[in-house]
């Protein structure tokens, strides 16, 4: 096999390894449906034009495909280490992107009332699509005091109850009892549904309403930082990087965002999508029009506007452009010819339309030697991007 040092992925490798190796679709297996978790809740209502305020702006976020895939928020390697392929800021979309939507911070989730029984306890029901074999259920719940306006993080949730392999039940759910923890007001129940029989896991973030609770403290008050503008088109592999500092001038979060095609890169269309990538991921920063309290991402090159939230932060813009791509039939192999021998960061394949195409680096070049040409093969398969650059 030829080696190709002129992929040096720079700046966009170092952005992908911060990151979980992503999914491509699977098959159904379930969510919570007592309390009702945050996707089934928006997936009872209307798909295609959601009428309830947080469901539509994931909706915009990420179109109406979560809705109907609402039974598989999954990482198909997690084998438990929950906290290696769902960073924080993600635990609501398992770290999957076709649910990238359900992590946007609002406090006006649908919330269920809930209540202990007698005996304390409360019984959860999970409507499971497809039976499996299970490691653990673990639940977890936000700390009292938690506020609903911030970006739910690992550190933010308490263990209350983990259960071992719980049988479906003939009413199609699985019935798992567990002592409810002392809580007030508004908070998020997690639940991690790790299987025996593979590695694959399952998140649910249900939105609950304890007794006793308080209104939750008003949503953050945005600063109007500047325009979003774009000067030139952005050719695909372009990492577009926000950052954002502290009064201090220290670093307080960072979001990157890579530009994967011409289309997504021209000067009115790169502006919406870093909008929506930033909206949905980051904690003290907004992109858009500000509009009756909501902050939405429009297609243009100057009519974005970037928000800060908090007494003296900045921000700053970095835009990394993809390195040249290589020489016409410089590449190793016709896809899907040596499939299991791809180098992530390394391999060229021509696809099928002629085109070539790189396996990303390590971790999301592991998805470039999976067999399956319905979803990885590169520049046709619905889940291409994750395993693949175009060039």
């Amino acid at each position: 096999m030829k080696t190709h040092p002129h992929l040096q992925w720079g700046a966009i490798a170092t952005c992908l390894l911060l990151g979980a190796l992503p999914l491509g679709r699977a098959e159904a297996h379930g969510t919570m449906v007592k309390p009702v978790s945050r996707i089934y809740a928006c997936a009872q209502g209307n798909r295609e034009n959601p009428a309830d305020p947080a469901c539509r702006a994931a909706w915009e976020v990420a179109g109406s495909q979560l809705f109907y895939d609402w039974m598989g928020i999954n990482q198909a390697n997690a084998n438990g280490n929950h906290q290696a392929v769902v960073p924080d800021g993600k635990l609501c979309s398992g770290n999957n992107p076709t649910f990238r939507g359900l992590d946007l911070v609002r406090s006006d989730w649908q919330a269920t009332d809930i209540a202990p029984e007698a005996n304390g306890r409360y019984e959860f029901l999970f409507k499971g699509t497809a039976p499996h074999s299970t490691r653990e259920w673990v639940f977890y719940v936000t700390p009292e005091g938690w506020n609903p306006n911030t970006a739910l993080k690992w550190s933010d949730l308490q263990e209350f109850c983990r259960i071992g392999n719980t049988p479906l039940s003939a009413d199609g759910n699985y019935h798992l009892s567990c002592q409810l923890p002392q809580r007030s007001g508004r908070h998020v129940i997690y639940n991690t549904w790790q299987r025996s029989d593979s590695t694959e896991a399952f998140y649910t973030c249900m939105d609950v309403k304890f007794a006793g609770g308080t209104t939750p403290p008003p949503p953050p008050q945005w600063q109007d930082a500047g325009a979003l503008v774009a000067q030139n088109p952005l050719p695909a592999g372009t990492q577009v990087s926000l950052r954002v500092f502290n009064a201090d001038g220290s670093d307080a979060e960072r979001i990157d965002t890579e530009i994967s095609s011409a289309a997504q890169g021209s000067t009115t269309a790169w502006p919406k999508y870093v909008g929506e990538q930033v909206n949905a991921r980051a904690s003290f920063a907004r992109i858009g029009v500000l509009a009756n309290g909501s902050i939405t991402p429009i297609a243009s090159a100057s009519g974005n506007h970037v928000y800060l939230s908090g007494t003296g932060r900045r921000h700053q813009i970095d835009i990394t452009l993809p390195q040249d791509p290589p020489p016409p039939g410089d590449y190793d192999y016709v896809y899907p010819d040596g499939i299991g021998q791809y180098k992530p960061g390394e391999t060229v394949v021509k696809g099928s339309d002629g085109k070539l195409y790189a396996c990303r680096p390590f971790p999301e070049g592991g998805w470039c030697n999976i067999n399956s040409a319905a979803h990885y093969a590169p520049g046709t398969g619905s889940n291409w991007r994750d395993a693949w650059v175009e060039f």
